[in-house]
């Protein structure tokens, strides 16, 4: 039944929602909404800069609804004057205006591409990295623009390392006219991952790292598995994932088990964070691969819903999207809306049909249609992300798979010259924590810590134990921490807008073991400058634990409290990248390991939080998600 409650907005925007909150003006205000990247859930609570050959265009563009402005642009206000004087200065402006949008973007393409069948990949790749084809594609005067960083997955690739590379730069030299420079290449057997960058930003680049995991037979082959590549950009950290998983339309726990062990083995990024899975060492993480999550619907059924292009309704049956929707794989992360129809299997030299039956000594073996090449994300809260293309090549007919892209704006700190200041005279930056609260999903009734990790720290911090514990729902351990047991956090760097760009991760640890039960991420930017308060869930390794709630106070001297000098972006906070993110994808050649997986089921906690949430609001929302509950809020 559908939910009549006055708090409940249905679809509307994300950032009309952050308008009505800040109309209602209050402390504890709340609504809930349909949630713009999951079909069917709920959710309680930027900018898109689109480039333009001319002012025409723009205002052509802006005109049309759903641009990224609350309202269309329709009224024009004309000058009050004309100031003939001033057209030799109006130049000069309109060049400033145009190098500060220059710096305030950074785009970045990530690519997948599954080149299955022992064929090289094609010789002409421009389509892929030009993102035309079908779904959501640049429009005709952006496709040729050249983006910041281009990232290309490939899975079942004949093609060795520097043959690809190579191919890579001379495909974008050809359409570009810019010899991009390599950042990394990582390879497990014939999965590769390669990241490029425009020639002015390879000074901005450092901490670059590679890794690769196994995850096939027993994570002792590397058939299956995953390659990584990560680095900073001038003050935000990147990485980049591109996976192989478990096939077979019946092996999804596999799938979802392959998903965990990379988010825990997966060596990647800074070394001070390797306490907590590569999902929370980035800024901004970026995954794709050849999932190989399936269609759980009859081939002829799927066949009539793509001719009809119907692929929201496909959609509800897609195993990626339910175990999302379930928390089983892929926790917080986001993908762009699919419009384009399932990349796999294919006849190999044409896109006309899909060659659905595989005939093989053992027998028939079906591969419905399935959007097995995906490509999704995951960013700190409070950072600024927005997915500007996903869709498939039409014209690449090498492998049974369609190549996959995806293009990001992407919000990137600039790099201070400033110093840390070790007079001890000078006053300094520091953050209070004002008293937390956890919930945590536990039989244990140990006393529990909460360790502090950032790079904008001077060290790692850990508080005392907790002075308040309590069990109200068995299997759930209910914490608290005073003020006094929280210890008091000094940044490297006092600087105002260099502390609102910073992230804190949390990690809640037992006393006995020393054993995470739960880890987030806190946002500096709303609580510098004020005491204000923050609710997250808690997650450990791809799972949901619980939830953590508190209060922080970001102190900032007074003579910290001008704009920095800063090396990117001028006067500006951040810039924007631009991101290409091309997934190449392929079909396994070996019968994958028949093992089975235990994976935990989540039935109980469901009911114990659903239950929870009658006593007490926060403490159902934080367990189980607001989008679980609407049911027992409107009951048959």
């Amino acid at each position: 039944r559908a939910c009549v409650c006055a708090w409940y907005h249905r679809d509307i925007s994300r950032v009309y929602a952050e308008d009505l909150l800040a109309r209602a003006g209050r402390d504890g205000s709340y609504l809930v909404r349909d949630s713009e990247s999951v079909p069917g859930a709920y959710t309680t609570q930027g900018v898109q800069v689109n480039c333009f050959r001319t002012l025409e265009d723009l205002v052509l563009g802006y005109q049309q609804p759903h641009k990224g402005l609350v309202t269309p642009l329709l009224y024009p206000v004309p000058r009050d004057t004309d100031s003939g004087d001033e057209s030799s200065g109006c130049m000069s402006s309109r060049q400033h205006c145009a190098e500060l949008l220059l710096g305030d973007h950074f785009n970045s393409d990530f690519f997948c591409f599954n080149c299955t069948g022992g064929s090289p990949p094609p010789r002409s790749l421009q389509s892929w990295v030009t993102c035309c084809g079908l779904g959501h594609t640049p429009d005709d005067s952006t496709a040729l623009l050249p983006h910041d960083i281009y990232a290309l997955g490939t899975q079942e690739n004949p093609q060795g390392e520097r043959e690809w590379t190579e191919h890579i730069k001379a495909t974008l030299r050809s359409y570009t006219h810019i010899d991009f420079k390599q950042v990394a290449v990582q390879s497990l057997w014939n999965i590769r991952l390669a990241v490029f960058v425009k020639p002015e930003h390879e000074s901005r680049i450092s901490h670059v790292n590679t890794a690769s995991v196994k995850t096939g037979l027993g994570n002792t082959l590397g058939n299956k598995g995953a390659v990584g590549v990560s680095f900073h950009f001038n003050g935000t950290s990147f990485g980049f994932v591109n996976c192989h998983l478990t096939s077979g339309s019946d092996k999804v726990l596999r799938r979802n088990q392959n998903f965990v062990d990379i988010l825990r083995l997966l060596s990647l990024g800074d070394k001070q964070l390797f306490a907590f899975d590569i999902s929370l060492r980035f800024t901004h993480l970026f995954w794709c691969g050849d999932l190989n999550y399936r269609l759980d619907l009859d081939v002829q059924d799927i066949l009539k819903h793509v001719s009809k292009r119907e692929f929201e309704e496909l959609m509800c049956a897609d195993q990626l999207t339910q175990e999302r929707h379930k928390r089983k794989a892929f926790l917080y992360f986001k993908e762009e809306k699919i419009a384009f129809p399932p990349t796999y299997r294919y006849e190999r030299g044409s896109r006309d049909c899909y060659l659905w039956q595989k005939y093989k000594t053992s027998g028939v073996r079906v591969n419905v249609p399935s959007w097995c090449d995906r490509i999704l994300w995951k960013s700190y809260p409070e950072t600024h992300i927005t997915c500007t293309a996903y869709g498939c090549t039409d014209d690449i007919f090498t492998s049974d798979h369609s190549p996959v892209f995806a293009t990001y704006q992407v919000g990137v700190t600039s790099q201070s010259t400033s110093k840390t200041d070790s007079n001890s005279s000078t006053e300094r930056a520091w953050i209070i924590l004002e008293g937390i609260e956890a919930i945590v999903k536990t039989a244990s009734k140990a006393k529990f810590f909460i360790e502090f990790h950032s790079l904008c720290l001077e060290e790692t911090r850990r508080s005392s134990e907790n002075d308040s514990q309590s069990c109200d729902v068995p299997g759930f351990l209910r914490l608290a921490w005073s003020f006094k047991q929280l210890p008091k956090l000094l940044p490297v760097m006092s600087e105002m807008d260099y502390l609102q760009d910073q992230h804190v991760l949390l990690s809640v640890k037992s006393c006995d073991g020393f054993e995470s039960y739960g880890e987030c991420c806190v946002a500096l930017r709303s609580v510098t400058g004020a005491s204000d308060q923050f609710e997250t869930f808690l997650s450990h390794r791809g799972e949901e634990m619980g939830s953590i709630r508190g209060r922080v106070r970001v102190h900032v001297p007074k003579d910290k409290q001008a704009t920095r000098e800063k090396i990117y972006g001028g006067s500006h906070e951040t810039g924007l990248l631009l991101i290409s993110a091309l997934l190449a994808l392929s079909l396994p050649t070996k019968p994958s390991s028949s093992s089975s997986v235990t994976f935990f089921d989540s039935c109980e906690f469901h009911i114990a939080s659903s239950i929870w949430f009658l006593n007490d609001p926060w403490l159902g929302f934080t367990l189980a998600g607001i989008y679980r509950l609407l049911p027992l809020l409107a009951p048959d």
